[in-house]
């Protein structure tokens, strides 16, 4: 577990664009470098003022959720709107599956790309990120004078690699098992999964109950379907793309994902 720390001055930079960093050099004098950012969501995308900040000489991010963006007279339970407590979570990897091994499999034992050569690859953020909600925001803005705060500005970050676990169930086709037919759903979340992704693993644990009572009558399909519960999709699909890099990519005919089923739906399959 490598575990990382910045300690340094506070500076504002707004939605985090370029343009929001040119404006404090140029026009009120103010140097980001070495400084902790705190910009908010609202106008591009998190890996960006991530990146952004980086480039202007921050040695780290805090993002928050502003009201004034994504906020209403009223919040959650009373109206759609997050609580001033609430806040947007996502990963600032800005690529696809583990990034220690792009293009291949992540499994013990596979030839992995070295901490510098990952850090070479512009995929991964060089400096640390933490999203906070407008309440805690709130608190490290008042302690702002001017355009740049007394500080200190905290992140303390841990890094750790650890091993995920994939539950997959397969039902061998009787004509062509080597085309496959994926239904899917991940089961990590960064909150309490209500919607995301447990509102499609109950399609998906339905949809498998049927199969198993066809089965049990005797049928069988005609090309083989692979039940996919997939770990850490949150943090860059890096399961579901090891697994599908390994073992899948050529032979998929269909691929289904269900991970967040929030409309009425009506799933309507016919057997082959």
């Amino acid at each position: 577990m490598d575990t990382l720390s910045q300690v340094s001055l506070v500076v504002y930079a707004n939605y985090g664009r370029v343009e929001d960093f040119v404006r404090l050099k140029k026009d009120m004098g103010v140097n980001v470098s070495g400084a902790v950012v705190i910009a908010r969501y609202g106008q591009i995308y998190k890996v960006d003022i991530v990146n952004n900040a980086y480039e202007a000489g921050a040695v780290g991010v805090v993002i928050y959720t502003n009201k004034r963006d994504y906020g209403g007279d009223e919040w959650f339970p009373a109206s759609k709107w997050m609580p001033p407590s609430g806040f947007q979570v996502g990963t600032v990897y800005n690529g696809l599956g583990d990034p220690t091994t792009p293009g291949w499999a992540s499994v013990d034992g596979c030839e992995r790309l070295s901490d510098e050569a990952v850090e070479l690859s512009g995929d991964v953020p060089l400096i640390p990120s933490l999203p906070v909600s407008a309440a805690d925001a709130e608190v490290i803005l008042k302690t702002i004078v001017g355009d740049v705060g007394p500080g200190p500005g905290i992140l303390n970050l841990s890094y750790i690699v650890t091993k995920i676990q994939n539950v997959i169930g397969v039902i061998e086709g009787e004509e062509e098992p080597d085309r496959y037919v994926i239904l899917r759903n991940h089961r990590d979340a960064w909150t309490f999964r209500a919607v995301d992704p447990n509102s499609g693993t109950a399609v998906l644990m339905e949809i498998a109950q049927r199969l198993d009572k066809l089965q049990k009558r005797g049928w069988k399909p005609r090309r083989t379907i692979i039940l996919c519960n997939w770990d850490a999709e949150e943090y860059g699909l890096v399961s579901s793309l090891s697994e599908i890099s390994y073992w899948l990519f050529f032979f998929i005919i269909v691929y289904t994902n269900t991970s967040n089923i929030s409309l009425k739906l009506h799933w309507k399959q016919n057997e082959s």
